[in-house]
């Protein structure tokens, strides 16, 4: 799946700024060393340049993460010139790693808390007040999380979860 226009946009200015001086000056969007004039002599080495790149990207998708349902990390990542492969070519775990999110819901932007929803899969007969519930972790097969807010309608197709929602019975 395409990123989101946003995505794409911020991607882009990412990938496009030269991060390698980033901690000693204050830039416009998409610096470039090559035709500044008013560069100065310290220069970041490749490593540290390639974190600060990654640490802009993960502020970014923390965002696009917790706005866009569709949002898809390692395509950010790659789009904004950050390398999501380990040196044997593997998927890169920590690039999911930067950001707060579990089962494909990240946190609210500035804080460390997940906004309160009912939880549920397509698969499943139940709904969850969160993804700590005991029950929800047994039955999660890495479907697609749905999610419904606490103060809407979940639709009857799910029933609640007996230790999470009303209580555990025992």
């Amino acid at each position: 799946m395409p990123l989101s226009k946003l995505a794409r946009d911020f991607a882009r200015e990412i990938s496009n700024h030269d991060w390698s001086d980033a901690p000693y000056r204050r830039d416009r969007a998409g610096h470039s060393r090559a035709v500044d004039t008013n560069r100065g002599d310290h220069v970041l080495t490749e490593q540290q340049t390639d974190a600060v790149r990654t640490n802009a990207m993960w502020v970014a998708a923390q965002v696009l993460g917790y706005h866009d349902p569709n949002f898809r990390l390692y395509e950010f990542a790659e789009a904004c010139g950050v390398d999501t492969r380990t040196p044997r070519g593997d998927r890169d775990n920590g690039i999911r790693a930067g950001v707060r999110e579990e089962y494909g819901r990240y946190m609210r932007p500035g804080t460390w808390k997940f906004d309160p929803e009912f939880i549920t899969t397509e698969t499943s007969d139940f709904y969850h007040a969160n993804t700590d519930c005991d029950w929800f972790q047994r039955g999660y097969r890495s479907g697609e999380l749905l999610t419904f807010p606490v103060d809407g309608e979940v639709p009857p197709k799910w029933k609640p979860c007996a230790h999470c929602i009303a209580g555990d019975p025992a």
